[in-house]
């Protein structure tokens, strides 16, 4: 139950962030087969909200096992559809723990879910795909074919225009599915021969720069100039605060969309409740039902009517841990 809700909740909101969207062949990926689905990973869990927002299934997510550790944090990933995977340093006995996330992956592909992995393992702000870390998708392979459960491989590839400036172009395009029982010998899975092809389908396509500006969708939106002004100074004050509180947190890091999409994501509704309970309180119902519709309009306008700037340097240093 709450899957849907946050999923809906999200889509929303990421049109609000994204201003211009660039998707290509998702109907190759509507398939409602059991699929592991497969990706580049340049932008932390930022790439894992764009794949979910578009893929029509239900998706599972295999996730860093130490944050599963506090109870209450437990129920609510895996409420979520997220199971965890550890690394040695985690708990004892990891790989026990780990072939029973993987037992858990196939069950939830049996149930019609789909698998999200990022074979990179490690996110990065970079345009390359980088060397795959091949253990849990092989693992989980394996015991699907062992389990009597012919899964296919999804792979998508994303793009952005930049993992620093707002708004955002995302492009997202969705692969041929590859079947993993055409990799079979002797009921076994070529296991190897089937992530080189996954790893020769991405790269054949990534385009290994940043999306460019797209000048005919400001030319669509001209009629936004007003509102999107309006929209500036009546929020301005608002994002900036967001913004610079989330870059002390990220400066240096790869989670600088995936922190301030969520700051701003539960914040902002709440700022246009609370100040339309304010008007209307004032100036009468009416008046606060205006500025409830208002406020995320010219805000809409505002984000949509601003340029593309496409991002020039790629921090290769950046890491994937928070700033205290």
């Amino acid at each position: 139950m709450l899957y849907p809700i946050l999923r809906s909740f999200v889509k929303l909101g990421l049109n609000w962030y994204v201003s211009d969207w660039r998707l290509k062949n998702l109907q190759l990926a509507a398939s409602k087969d059991p699929a592991i689905i497969v990706s580049n990973h340049p932008n932390s869990f930022f790439d894992a909200l764009v794949i979910t927002i578009h893929q029509p299934s239900e998706i599972c997510f295999l996730t860093r096992g130490d944050i599963f550790a506090k109870p209450l944090a437990n129920w609510a990933l895996k409420t979520l559809f997220m199971l965890p995977i550890y690394k040695k340093h985690d708990v004892e006995d990891s790989d026990i723990s780990n072939a029973f996330t993987y037992d858990e992956c196939v069950h939830q592909l049996k149930m019609g879910r789909k698998l999200l992995i990022f074979p990179e393992g490690v996110s990065r702000n970079h345009l390359e795909l980088r060397p795959f870390m091949t253990t849990g998708l092989s693992s989980i392979v394996q015991r699907a074919v062992q389990m009597d459960v012919p899964i296919q491989i999804q792979p998508y590839v994303i793009s952005y225009n930049s993992f620093d400036f707002i708004p955002k172009s995302v492009a997202l395009e969705a692969l041929a599915p590859i079947d993993s029982t055409d990799y079979l010998n002797n009921s076994e899975v070529m296991t190897t021969e089937l992530i080189n092809k996954v790893r020769e389908e991405l790269e054949g396509k990534m385009q290994n720069e940043f999306n460019s500006e797209n000048p005919e969708i400001l030319n669509q939106r001209s009629w936004m100039k007003i509102p999107a002004m309006l929209g500036f100074y009546s929020h301005n004050w608002f994002y900036q605060i967001a913004k610079n509180q989330v870059k002390k947190k990220t400066d240096n890091t790869i989670f600088f969309d995936s922190l301030l999409f969520g700051v701003l994501l539960f914040t902002y509704p709440l700022l246009v409740f609370i100040i339309s309970l304010i008007v209307g309180n004032i100036f009468g119902f009416w008046i606060g039902m205006l500025f409830f519709v208002l406020l995320p309009f010219l805000s809409y306008c505002w984000t949509h009517y601003q340029p593309i700037r496409k991002g020039e340097v790629v921090l290769e240093e950046r890491v994937n841990k928070l700033n205290p």
